[in-house]
């Protein structure tokens, strides 16, 4: 009962809970520096989240009742060996994505490449939160030009079951010699499948626009770089193209039907160089 009356008071603010913001004092234990590009969040279930409280006054953490939010974003990792990164996230407490350029969140590896914990405070208050990243790495950072094409921080529709969109796997595999690059999205979830359609481009001998539908047990994201493509295979030439994606934080590979029409002519991405090798995406940067 207690639980029920938590999460139609929860219900009822979703959307109006204002997010945290990167803390600004230094906290060693956080010793990564992250500048967040992009953080769309949407809110729906009370669950049991782990509090930064105790750890940051020497002792051990505890668990909260909170709502959920949950979303998806780009981030660039600074320092001596800067990457950029697709992360996703499931935590008790939203978050703005950091709006100057010197902005920063202090972070902190929990697996190597694949999660950390960012630190963040909560606007007017001493209260400290902690999110967990679960992300997948870059082979480079986001450039200026990339930067303006992916910030997009609409909130994401309250929804009763929510699945983190996967991304491209970008380990080379020969069955799989069709280069996807896809410029737009748009997901719906329903029961034990996300439906969803879009626009992309086969990048490759001679480039060409491509609609796409499809239902599958995970939705994905756009290429967020411009050097960035899914892999895939025709089932049927022309029609049905299979693509390979990647779980955010895992090394997990799954694999999403499309059903395409195929354009004769590409859709405007002024990072997509039209004359390149037969099977090679070849992209350049605005």
């Amino acid at each position: 009962m207690k639980t029920a009356l938590l999460l139609l008071a929860f219900l009822g603010q979703a959307g109006t809970a204002p997010p945290d913001v990167p803390l600004a004092d230094p906290a060693p234990d956080f010793p990564l520096h992250v500048h967040l590009i992009s953080a769309r969040f949407g809110a729906d279930e009370v669950r049991q989240y782990r509090s930064i409280q105790g750890e940051m006054r020497g002792g051990p953490g505890y668990l909260q009742a909170s709502g959920s939010y949950h979303g998806f974003g780009s981030v660039n990792l600074l320092g001596d060996s800067p990457r950029g990164f697709d992360y996703a996230f499931d935590c008790g407490v939203p978050f703005v994505e950091n709006r100057q350029p010197q902005d920063f969140y202090q972070a902190r590896w929990k697996k190597q490449d694949q999660q950390l914990e960012i630190l963040m405070q909560r606007i007017g208050s001493d209260h400290y939160d902690i999110c967990e990243l679960k992300l997948a790495m870059k082979p480079h950072p986001f450039t200026d030009a990339e930067l303006s094409r992916i910030r997009n921080n609409s909130p994401i529709p309250r929804t009763e079951r929510y699945e983190d969109p996967e991304v491209a796997f970008t380990d080379p595999d020969p069955d799989y010699p069709v280069h996807l690059h896809v410029l737009t999205t748009f997901r719906r979830y329903g029961a034990g499948r996300t439906d969803g359609y879009g626009t992309a481009n086969l990048v490759g001998g001679k480039p060409q626009g491509v609609d796409y539908t499809y239902s599958c047990a995970h939705g994905f994201l756009v290429n967020t770089q411009a050097d960035e493509s899914f892999q895939g295979h025709w089932v049927k030439p022309g029609q049905r193209l299979e693509i390979l994606l990647q779980r955010i934080g895992s090394d997990r590979v799954d694999r999403c039907e499309l059903r395409v029409t195929v354009k004769d002519a590409p859709y405007p991405a002024p990072h997509i160089e039209v004359e390149a090798p037969a099977g090679r995406p070849v992209l350049v940067r605005p």
